[in-house]
Formats: C-alpha cells, sequence, structure tokens
C-alpha cells in the first residue's frame, strides 16, 4: 500500500465560529472551581474511565482546584521505577500500539497500514536528515485513565522545538490504525534532542476535542484564542535547555499519543507492544558506550 500522503493541517483561521466557542466553552468548564461542577466532572471521569488514584501525589480527588488539575494530575515519589542508563526509557504511562522501523523513504507501518513520518514532521523536515539511514519508531497512546505527563527518555539537549498547527481528532489505536492520516493530521509538538547516543525526536500529537499540549516553560495555547505565533515563540525559548533522564518535558490537557524516534544504527528494542510504564526500558544501545 502507498504511503498516506501528508495531511494538509487546518489553518486556524478557518476554525469555524461554532467551533471556537465550543472549544472556548469547554477549556472553561474543565477549568471550573464552582466545587459542585467540579466535583462532578472528576467523580464522573473516574467511575466512567476507572481512573486509580492510589499513585497519585494527591489521592483525593476533592482536593483538586479543577478537572484540568486532576486531569494533569502527578505521581507520588517513588511511583515508578526507572530502568537504569543506558536504556532508552518510556516517556510514559500507556500502551506502546507499534513500533518498527522506518524506511529511508520514511514509511512507517502502525497495524500494517504504511505512511510516511516524514508527513508527521512536516514540510520542513530538518529531522529527517537526523535519522539516516534508517530509524526505530515507537508509537505510545495514553487513554484517557492515564497519567499524563511526558518525561526524558535519556538524557539530552533540546536542540529545536516546533508547533505543526492542525485538527483534534481521536488516536485511539483502532481509529488510527483504520486512518493513520491522523497522526499526521492532529496538533503536535516537535522535541528534538541531542543526546550522547545521537539525536532523539519526541512527537506529541494532540488528540480529541482541543489538544492542550504544554511544556515546563512554555503553557498550553488557547486553539480559539490565539494564532499560534506566541505559542511558537514560547516554545522555542526552550531550546538549549539541558534535561536530565526523566525529567518532565511535556503534558497533556486532554489525551494524547507520543511518538519517540530514534536511530536505528544505535538502539535495539526491549519492549513488544502493550503496557507500558513512566521509565520502562524501551530499547537498549547496541554498543554500550
Amino acid at each position: 500500500m502507498d504511503p498516506t500522503p501528508h495531511a494538509l493541517t487546518l489553518p486556524l483561521r478557518r476554525i469555524p465560529a461554532p467551533e471556537r466557542w465550543f472549544l472556548a466553552a469547554l477549556d472553561a468548564l474543565t477549568r471550573c472551581e464552582i466545587p459542585w461542577v467540579r466535583r462532578l466532572l472528576i467523580r464522573s471521569f473516574i467511575s466512567i474511565f476507572g481512573v486509580d488514584l492510589n499513585e497519585a501525589a494527591e489521592c483525593d480527588p476533592d482536593r483538586y482546584p479543577h478537572f484540568n488539575a486532576f486531569f494533569t494530575r502527578a505521581l507520588k515519589a517513588g511511583a515508578r521505577t526507572p530502568a537504569p542508563p543506558p536504556c532508552l526509557s518510556s516517556p510514559v504511562d500507556g500502551t506502546l500500539v507499534s513500533l518498527g522501523v522506518a524506511s529511508p523513504s520514511g514509511l512507517v507501518s502502525v497495524k500494517g497500514v504504511r505512511f510516511s513520518w516524514h508527513g508527521l514532521i512536516g514540510p520542513s523536515v530538518p529531522e529527517a536528515g537526523l535519522f539516516n539511514p534508517q530509524a526505530y519508531f515507537f508509537n505510545c497512546y495514553l487513554a484517557p485513565r492515564n497519567y499524563h505527563r511526558v518525561h526524558m527518555p535519556d538524557a539530552g539537549r533540546l536542540i529545536r522545538a516546533e508547533w505543526i498547527p492542525g485538527r483534534f481528532r481521536s488516536v485511539r489505536p483502532d481509529r488510527v490504525a483504520r486512518h493513520p492520516e491522523i497522526l499526521a493530521g492532529n496538533e503536535r509538538v516537535l522535541l528534538t534532542f541531542a543526546t550522547r547516543h545521537g539525536p532523539l525526536l519526541l512527537i506529541l500529537v494532540a488528540a480529541r476535542l482541543v489538544g492542550g499540549i504544554e511544556t515546563p516553560w512554555c503553557p498550553a495555547r488557547l486553539a480559539w484564542r490565539d494564532t499560534g505565533q506566541s505559542f511558537r515563540e514560547a516554545l522555542a525559548s526552550g531550546v538549549g535547555t539541558a534535561f536530565g533522564r526523566g525529567d518532565e518535558i511535556g503534558r497533556f490537557n486532554y489525551g494524547s499519543s507520543v511518538l519517540v524516534i530514534a536511530p536505528y544504527a544505535i538502539w535495539k528494542p526491549l519492549h513488544e507492544t502493550g503496557t507500558l510504564l513512566v521509565g520502562e526500558a524501551l530499547a537498549r544501545p547496541e554498543m554500550a558506550s
């Protein structure tokens, strides 16, 4: 099957007014601090999705000031045991939906459907040259019940941060299996790092509703309010920052997927598809240095 062409992103000015109003109302609701509203939202969400708060830094759902604070909750200290270096570790709690090798043409396979990972990066692809001749990719899906913060798989320095506008469609594995172009059509943040084991690219893909990708140095973009230019500039302000292994580098306010792209010549995968925890080993260097 031919790779799916890169889906053109949706210019922000073309988002219809009713959709902008809906997004604004939804964001206001998830940040509402009226006690009965936040309790209803949080407790309903826990019941519907089976959220386990035993590992959360704050176990009492009534102590969160609003739904969004609950959704982006922190883990308690020691809740995860990181794989020892030099392993490449999982950046998230979630499900490793697929992994494999991207060919020199940029093709990857998600559930047997081939498409171009270059499309995930957009028309300007300086990262493509960092992963010659091939690259490993790991596609991690975060379900609503999961912990929604993203951590560094390896120590490194941020050398590029880019925002690519797009839609906010569901990235559920069954849906992506049927329509892999969704990953290249949704809003995304690209974070490229230089590490002792070569380049490392993390692609944070927004999901249904409003996306809400943010980083420790850049707050989430309000999709219905700004053009994205201020968000792009704030995101780029983090370039040059050094991050330690396991440091938080992002979070999702409303659902997500994270793709990890690493050099094929350096890494050997250790994990099969299935459940992942932050810090769990994804791969190890072919030759430890």
